[in-house]
């Protein structure tokens, strides 16, 4: 008579039963020791980001957002007879800025103002950044913590983005740009390739000019730029809040007049430097001769014309 066997589970279940809840815990543990780098993944994502241009006004055809990330609709190979679709990201247009040349300098400015106001809203940064309309000048307000790393001249990629939105709208207007760099009374540290927070501000400021003549096309003969330290805050350096507010980059885009009469007193003229004759004073042609001022067309829109003391008594 055959052995019946015994009742219940046979006795390898045991040991494989075992063998399988400390492999459980074994990987558990793993989970939880690994560790993500958060910070590096966004840096990278932001680049990626950064480089293709993409904002909140960018519409992206042949792709699929999920959750704010770009997952392809297919990753097989394509072969040569599959049908090939080429999606294009297409560029955001750039708004033009509605004004004549025969508006005044306060007109201009607050068309310019307006036009740099809708792409500050298409990108959703109007919030984040300062835009500031003075008599015939436009100022934008930077803070640092958008456009540079605490301690560096090297642009943040996020403010390289906002520049090649911003750039092609300020590159429609004539006039100065001055490019200020400010900062906060904190000293640059020891270890700072800087000597003080005046040559931090000007190394940025000079960033900036690079970034718009090399990458933009600016005209650098329209190019100032200028580096104040801690010298002109727009708060108290005795908060963190107030350091924070001082801590930026300005760019303010100088205004100028058109409607001067071209055919009056013969074609226009640049004023340019000229060193004085027989040790009198620079003069614009149309000058009289006899006196010791130069007498300037006051409708003239070009730069100042400078003179040299005489040193004849």
């Amino acid at each position: 008579m055959a052995k019946k066997p015994a009742a219940g589970a046979p006795a390898w279940m045991a040991t494989f039963a075992d063998l399988m809840s400390l492999l459980l815990v074994l990987f558990v543990l793993l989970l939880t020791f690994a560790e993500m780098d958060v910070i590096r993944y966004k840096q990278i994502a932001g680049s990626v980001k950064a480089a293709f241009g993409f904002s909140q006004q960018d519409q992206l055809a042949g792709v699929i957002e999920l959750d704010g990330s770009i997952v392809g609709k297919s990753l097989k190979a394509p072969t040569p007879d599959t049908p090939r679709v080429v999606s294009e990201i297409p560029r955001a247009e750039t708004p033009e800025v509605e004004s004549n040349e025969t508006d005044s300098k306060e007109e201009k400015a607050e068309a310019l103002e307006e036009t740099l106001g809708k792409v500050l809203d298409n990108m959703g940064l109007a919030d984040k950044i300062g835009l500031e309309r003075i008599d015939g000048e436009v100022v934008m307000r930077f803070p640092n913590e958008l456009a540079f790393p605490s301690g560096s001249s090297g642009m943040t990629e996020e403010f390289a983005a906002i520049l090649n939105r911003v750039a092609p709208v300020i590159n429609q207007t004539d006039g100065e740009i001055f490019v200020a760099g400010h900062t906060d009374n904190v000293p640059v540290s020891a270890s700072s390739p800087y000597i003080s927070n005046w040559d931090l501000s000007a190394a940025r400021a000079t960033s900036v000019l690079h970034f718009l003549i090399d990458q933009n096309g600016t005209d650098p003969a329209r190019m100032v730029i200028q580096g104040y330290g801690d010298s002109r805050p727009l708060a108290t350096n005795d908060t963190p809040e107030g350091r924070a507010t001082n801590r930026r980059v300005e760019i303010t885009i100088e205004m100028v007049e058109n409607n001067f009469d071209a055919d009056a007193n013969g074609a226009s003229e640049a004023s340019e430097f000229r060193a004085p004759a027989n040790g009198g004073e620079d003069f614009d042609e149309g000058a009289n001769s006899g006196t010791g001022d130069a007498t300037r067309n006051p409708h003239s829109e070009e730069r100042r014309t400078f003179s040299i003391p005489s040193d004849s008594p």
